[in-house]
Formats: structure tokens, C-alpha cells, sequence
């Protein structure tokens, strides 16, 4: 059977431009479509009449470009709303905030179920939302997020004071507490030997330069992977996952701590230290002084294997041909 062509609506963890990119070199014609448009406030008459001419546009373009492809590949339940106006045929990738947070909002819950239950096929991006999800649809395929290995800038820490790098920025979804207390336990057990820093980025980013964190302005993505890539030690959120900032800093061979156990990872433990606030300073200090060894190269090709691109995008084109097959 010929790969059916895929249109990829909206966009998360650059998961669908990343999976065109290697489509696209397979041959395969898939496409990628953005949402109509950044997220803003629309106030006033005005600012609601023009969502609706954008909105109106939006559908009437997407409804003609769904009829040239075989699958409409919609990232994040949020988007369904909209996107099933002009392609009520379609895919469904589960991407976070939609499954975790929006499900659960009275005003949209059952808008993001109905997206689950009438979706082709359903994808998620991290083990947690399992729970979010199966009971909605048991069949979904669980697909970590694709990175593109070779592409991510190899782990090379700058000369100089060492620098520890906070990946995340800093919201409640990464468990904040937690994020704060290993950031105040490290600055207090780095005593200036090295620079603890993170971004400007979250409602809590003032509370992090309280307990000592340097900010640092938020970046294009470039540049963030030479962020990663640049520090001594790169600590992981504290969520209980590993989300696209962690892979990447993984991806780049980075030495990663992590402030809390990762059981959703049992089958493939990933390449971390750490456990908790007082294992993280233990490792961090390790790490540094060179009492724990590090190979970087065991730890990139743990991210090929487990979230390379490659292995994306053949899930998800398998699932695509069954997909169209199901339909004869």
C-alpha cells in the first residue's frame, strides 16, 4: 500500500516539523497547516468580528486542503473544535495541557472527550497522559516526542565558572515546589563554585531568582539547544516526566539530575541522576568534581533510540495506512 498523504494541523514540541522533515526525505507528502493564529485576547466587537473572519478563512482553507490528503493529522484535542469544521475526518495527537488540564475545565471537558472518541486514531507524547486518555480510547498509540538527534548540538560545557541549567521554565504543570527547593538547595550547596541559572520564563520565574537562580531572557530554539548543550550539569523538571526540554538536553549528551523518581520509565530508565532534592545536590556535586563519570555518547544514542525522529514517524505512518485501509 502507498503511504498515504498527511495533512499536520497545528504544531507542539515541534513534533509535526520535525516528522515532515523525515517524512519528506522518506518521499511521503505530508504537509503541515499552523493554526489561524497566535493565541491572544479578542476584545471588543471589533477584536470578535475579526477572530471570526480569521476563524472563517482558516476552516475554508483547511477544508480544501483536507480534501487533497488522505489523513488530517490534528496536534492537541484543543484544536479539534475548530479543525472538525473543515476536516471532521481526522487523527488525533494528544499533546499535554489538552488532555491533562482542558478535559477537566467545565466549559470545554467534553468537547475535548467527544475529539477523543470520534478521533481515526489517537496518539499521546508522554506516558502520563496515559491515564488521561485510554479511558477515553484504549486503542491510542503512545508516541514519545520526536527529536532529531543529529541535529542537536553535542554537549560541549563552556570554559569558565560551571554553569547548572534549569531546562524548564517555571510553572505549577513542572511542580514548582519541588523545582524550587532543588534550586535553593543548589545555590546554597554551589556556594559560588558554580552558577545555578535557568529562564526568565513562568509565573514563578520571580521566585526562582529569590532563591538565587540567575534568569536568563528567553531565546529562540537555537539558541536554547546551545543553552543545553553549554552546561556542566542540566537539571530536568520535576514533574515526573521527561518533556522535549529534557530530551533535548539528553539528545545533546548533557549530564542530566532530576529531582523526583521516574517510574513511568521503568521499562527504559533513562540516563538521569538523582531522585530527589538531596540526590540531585549529591550528583550535581559528583558530576562537577568528576566523581561520577559521564559518557555522553551512551546517553545520545539512549535518546536515538527511544525518541529518535525515525521511529516517530514510522509509528505514525503505520498507523496512517491502517487508518485508510479500515476505511474500505
Amino acid at each position: 500500500m502507498e503511504q498515504p498523504s498527511a495533512l499536520h494541523v497545528n504544531e507542539a514540541a515541534f513534533t509535526a516539523r520535525r516528522m515532515i522533515a523525515e517524512a519528506t526525505r522518506r518521499g511521503y507528502v505530508w504537509h503541515y497547516l499552523p493554526k489561524a493564529a497566535p493565541a491572544q485576547e479578542w476584545r471588543g466587537l471589533t477584536g470578535r468580528a475579526r477572530r471570526a473572519l480569521i476563524g472563517a478563512g482558516w476552516v475554508a482553507r483547511l477544508r480544501l486542503l483536507a480534501r487533497r490528503h488522505d489523513i488530517v493529522h490534528v496536534h492537541s484535542a484543543s484544536t479539534v473544535a475548530h479543525a472538525k469544521l473543515g476536516a471532521p475526518r481526522y487523527v488525533l495527537h494528544c499533546h499535554g495541557t489538552d488532555v491533562r488540564t482542558a478535559q477537566y475545565d467545565p466549559a470545554r471537558g467534553e468537547g475535548i472527550r467527544a475529539a477523543l472518541r470520534a478521533a481515526e486514531a489517537v496518539f499521546f507524547s508522554t506516558p502520563d497522559l496515559a491515564e488521561h486518555v485510554l479511558p477515553h480510547r484504549a486503542d491510542a498509540t503512545y508516541l514519545p516526542v520526536p527529536v532529531d538527534v543529529a541535529n542537536v548540538p553535542r554537549w560541549t560545557p563552556l570554559d569558565g565558572t560551571p554553569r547548572v541549567v534549569f531546562a524548564s521554565r517555571w510553572t505549577a504543570d513542572k511542580n514548582t515546589d519541588i523545582q524550587l527547593r532543588t534550586a535553593a538547595a543548589l545555590v546554597e550547596a554551589m556556594d559560588g563554585r558554580a552558577e545555578v541559572v535557568g529562564l526568565d520564563w513562568g509565573p514563578h520565574a520571580a521566585d526562582a531568582a529569590a532563591a538565587g537562580v540567575r534568569l536568563l531572557p528567553r531565546r529562540d530554539h537555537p539558541a536554547y539547544l546551545e543553552l543545553l548543550a553549554g552546561a556542566h550539569v542540566v537539571v530536568g523538571q520535576a514533574a515526573g516526566i521527561l518533556a522535549v526540554s529534557e530530551v533535548e538536553a539528553l539528545a545533546a549528551g548533557a549530564p542530566m539530575v532530576v529531582p523526583v523518581e521516574l517510574p513511568l520509565y521503568a521499562d527504559t530508565p533513562p540516563p538521569v541522576h538523582g531522585g530527589s532534592v538531596e540526590d540531585v545536590v549529591a550528583a550535581t556535586e559528583a558530576l562537577l568534581d568528576g566523581s561520577q563519570t559521564h559518557e555522553p555518547e551512551k546517553v545520545r544514542r539512549w535518546v536515538q533510540d527511544n525518541y529518535g525522529v525515525e521511529h516517530a514517524v514510522d509509528t505514525v505512518a503505520a498507523v496512517h495506512r491502517d487508518v485508510v485501509a479500515a476505511r474500505r
